[in-house]
C-alpha cells in the first residue's frame, strides 16, 4: 500500500499559532503578576512608568510622577505669574491716573497761588488808597464847605464818591449843599446805591 505523501508530511505550525501559544499565556501571566503585586501594595504603575521612561523613543511619550508633578507646579507658577502681571498692569493704570490727578491739582494750586498774590496786592493797594482817602477826608473836613464843594465837583466820580463816604455825615451834607444840585444828586445816588 502506498503511503500518502501528504499524510507523512507533518504540518509545521504557522507564525500566528506560535504567537498565540507564546503571547497569550505571557499576557495572562503578566496580568496575574500585576494583580498579585497590586494586592501586595506595590505601585506597579510607578515602576512601569520609570522603566518605560528609560526605553528610547518610548520615553518621549511616557511621563513619570515627578515629571507630572513638575509640570503641574510649572503650570501653577505660570498662573501665578499671569495673575501678578494683571495686578501689576492694574496698579500701573492706577499710578498713571493718580499722576494725572496730581498734575491737575498742581495746576489748580498754581492758579490759586497766583490769585492769592493778586488779592494780596489788591488788598495792599486798597489799604494804601484807604489811607489816602482818610488823609484827604481830614483835609476836606478842615475846609469850609463853600471851598470844598467846587473842588469836589471837578473831581472824577470814582474819587469823589469814596471820599464823600469817608467824611462825617454832617460835613458831607454841608459840602453836598454847596454843590451844583445835579452833581450833588448824582453823588448822593451813588452813595446810596453802592
Amino acid at each position: 500500500m502506498a503511503t500518502n505523501p501528504k499524510k507523512n508530511k507533518e504540518k509545521k505550525p504557522s507564525i500566528f499559532q506560535w504567537l498565540i501559544v507564546i503571547v497569550v499565556p505571557l499576557i495572562v501571566a503578566l496580568l496575574f503578576a500585576v494583580v498579585i503585586l497590586y494586592f501586595m501594595g506595590v505601585d506597579v504603575g510607578k515602576y512601569t512608568k520609570e522603566t518605560l521612561n528609560k526605553v528610547p523613543f518610548i520615553d518621549e511619550h511616557v511621563t513619570t510622577d515627578q515629571e507630572e508633578l513638575h509640570a503641574n507646579q510649572m503650570a501653577e507658577k505660570d498662573q501665578q505669574i499671569d495673575s501678578l502681571q494683571e495686578e501689576i498692569d492694574a496698579l500701573q493704570y492706577d499710578v498713571q491716573s493718580k499722576d494725572g490727578t496730581i498734575s491737575e491739582l498742581e495746576e489748580e494750586i498754581s492758579d490759586l497761588s497766583s490769585q492769592i498774590v493778586e488779592l494780596e496786592e489788591a488788598q495792599e493797594s486798597d489799604t494804601e488808597s484807604s489811607d489816602s482817602y482818610e488823609e484827604l477826608a481830614a483835609s476836606f473836613t478842615a475846609m469850609k464847605s463853600k471851598t470844598a464843594a467846587p473842588i469836589m465837583e471837578t473831581m472824577e466820580t470814582s474819587i469823589a464818591v469814596p471820599l464823600l463816604r469817608q467824611l462825617d455825615s454832617e460835613v458831607r451834607g454841608e459840602i453836598l449843599g454847596e454843590m451844583d444840585p445835579e452833581i450833588a444828586a448824582e453823588y448822593s445816588d451813588l452813595l446810596v446805591n453802592e
